[in-house]
């Protein structure tokens, strides 16, 4: 009697641990046009933008943010297949991904001044930087488990 006690006050530790995780990392569904806003008032109180700067990364923002919701949404409707990209197939998709970078750049350092810009691009090496450095949980198991299997 006493095995099937500590086993259901286990599992039921179990069940609430796992939910509370879960919750834990739950972001709020915003909308293309509220991240867009949330973004320019970000960058509004780092950079000190002014009315027509807003007004004009706006737009900027907003084509920045859709391509990346749509490259996330292609991900997730990719993820349960396995297809390789050929060589070519996936240099012509990093190519096209740094030249839309790169066009996004240039619209943002015309919008910006000297010293704005310069804020703006650490910024970004330092939001890149970061991106880079997080891994997924699950993907550091598995790099751990080769560690250990090599």
């Amino acid at each position: 009697m006493k095995k099937r006690i500590l086993t259901v006050t286990v599992l039921i530790c179990l069940v609430f641990t796992t939910t509370a995780q879960k919750n834990k990392h739950q972001k709020p569904a915003f909308t293309i046009e509220q991240q867009t806003n949330l973004a320019v008032k970000k960058l509004t109180i780092a950079l000190d933008l002014s009315e027509s700067q807003q007004k004009k990364m706006y737009p900027l923002l907003l084509v920045a943010l859709t391509n990346k919701q749509n490259m996330m949404q292609e991900r997730k409707a990719n993820k349960g297949q396995k297809t390789e990209l050929s060589a070519d197939a996936l240099y012509d998709k990093m190519i096209q991904r740094m030249d839309q970078q790169i066009s996004y750049q240039k619209r943002v350092k015309a919008v910006l001044n000297e010293e704005q810009y310069t804020d703006w691009h650490k910024i970004q090496m330092h939001m890149l930087r970061e991106q880079n450095h997080q891994k997924p949980a699950s993907k550091k198991a598995e790099h751990q488990g080769k560690k250990g299997h090599s």
